[in-house]
């Protein structure tokens, strides 16, 4: 298998970080700054398993540069979406970058969804399937998941694992 790289993309505070940490036992927030702010600033790298690296990427519009450097060189796409906030505008953003650079494959995680009930969950998945619709992630699947108290981590796991199975083997250069 190919080495795939995952990049984390969404709006600040919808659980980047913490999804990855969850996924890989890795806090990718490095920088004194970061952990003082409780954001991400700088691109971090995490290993799912020795073929499959994931990176997270600033959320925050003033990061937005760090940002594009992190997904330019993506395989898969995981656009995170806080239950609790539902679509924002760095979501948008983020999901147009990615539409730009040509990403091909992605999986969308709804995160954070212990602190909504089921009636507000299923808006937001409402409203995410209206944004992804005409994009590459419109027939992708959603994954419902509570980073904080590891609820579908191994579901999302699996799915990333297979999503980088069927990727096309990369050409030598």
């Amino acid at each position: 298998m190919n080495q795939v790289i995952i990049g984390l993309s969404g709006h600040i505070d919808h659980g980047k970080t913490s999804l990855i940490k969850s996924l890989t036992g890795i806090n990718t927030d490095k920088m004194k700054e970061e952990v003082q702010r409780g954001m991400t600033i700088d691109i971090g790298f995490a290993f799912l398993d020795d073929n499959i690296t994931i990176i997270d990427v600033p959320g925050h519009e003033k990061f937005l540069k760090n940002m594009m450097t992190g997904v330019s060189s993506i395989d898969i796409a995981l656009l995170v979406i806080a239950a609790d906030d539902g679509v924002m505008p760095q979501t948008r953003e983020h999901l147009d970058i990615l539409n730009l650079l040509g990403i091909k494959n992605g999986c969308i995680v709804i995160n954070k969804i212990d602190l909504v009930d089921n009636d507000w969950l299923d808006l937001v998945k409402s409203d995410v399937s209206e944004l992804v619709m005409n994009t590459f992630l419109e027939n992708s699947p959603i994954i419902d998941i509570s980073a904080i108290n590891n609820l579908n981590i191994e579901k999302l796991k699996n799915e990333l694992i297979k999503i980088s199975q069927l990727l096309p083997r990369k050409k030598d250069s």
